[in-house]
Parts: C-alpha cells; structure tokens; sequence
C-alpha cells in the first residue's frame, strides 16, 4: 500500500486540497467544485504506467470511461446557485429587488393599471390597421386595373385613327 498507492495518490491529494481551496470549498456549503471529478482528471493525466502524449490536456468529459459512462448515464445539470460567481448573483438579486420596489410603487402601480385598460380597449387596433391596408391594397389594385384598361382602350382607339 505504501509503496504503491500511497506515492500515487499523495500528490493528488495535495493537488485536490489546493484546488479545493481555490473553489472556497472551505468557506461555504455548496460549490461546483466535484472533488472525484478533479481526482480522477487528475490520476488520468498523470499516470505514469500510459504515455500517451495528449493526456495533459484532456478536458474530464473527454476522459474516454468517463465519457461512455455520461452515455448510459447522463449527469443533471448544476443549478444555476452553482454556476454564478457572487458577483453575478449579487447582480441578479439587486436588480429583482430594485425591480420590485419600483412595481411596488402606488404611482407606477397606477400607471399599470392604466396600460391594462388601455390594451384592453385598444385590443383591436392591430386588425383593424391589417384590414385598413388590406382595404388600401385591394382598392388600389381595382383602381389600377380600371385605369389600365382606360388607357389600353384610348391607346388602341388611337392607333385606329
């Protein structure tokens, strides 16, 4: 075991704990960092018993067992608590509550009541402009095809004469 496994797995360990600390695993209860994903990324790249040149940069899902076993089956995605940085979820609360205490307003609150009534009285608007233009274009086209056949009759009345 020692002499083994130990010397194998000692380094990772150590490699582990440092990546651990850069994820501020220490600091909270939840993160993204997956502790047997990164050990076994990284006993992949560096084992010693395969030389196989393009191990150093292989991503985990590429890992080929990794990637057959993601087939039968797949993994759920992270939710999205895990993927924000605090930065940008910080982001996302203030604007939901600024957000908030905005609707909560009496005065826009008045104001959104006035859009609501004024889309419902307004509902139509849309199809009668659809049935004006369509109105315009038919008419339009009547009077084109009238004023066509004018001016074919006076052409033709002409060349007789």
């Amino acid at each position: 075991l020692e002499e083994l496994v130990f010397p194998v797995l000692g380094p990772a360990l150590e490699a582990l704990l440092g990546e651990a600390k850069k994820a501020k695993c220490f600091e909270r209860k939840r993160t993204a960092f997956n502790a047997l994903d990164y050990l076994t990324e990284f006993l992949y790249r560096n084992n010693h018993l395969k030389s196989e040149e393009n191990r150093g940069d292989v991503a985990f899902e590429d890992i080929p067992f990794v990637a057959e076993e993601w087939q039968i089956n797949p993994r759920p995605p992270l939710p999205l608590s895990l993927l924000l940085s605090e930065t940008a979820a910080a982001i996302i609360l203030q604007s939901a509550w600024r957000g908030y205490i905005v609707r909560k307003d009496p005065e826009i609150q008045e104001l959104r009541q006035w859009q609501i009534e004024w889309r419902q009285t307004n509902a139509d608007v849309r199809s009668k402009v659809d049935e004006f233009w369509k109105d315009t274009e038919s008419g339009k086209l009547a009077k084109r095809s009238v004023s066509s056949r004018g001016s074919r009759v006076s052409s033709a009345s002409r060349s007789d004469h």
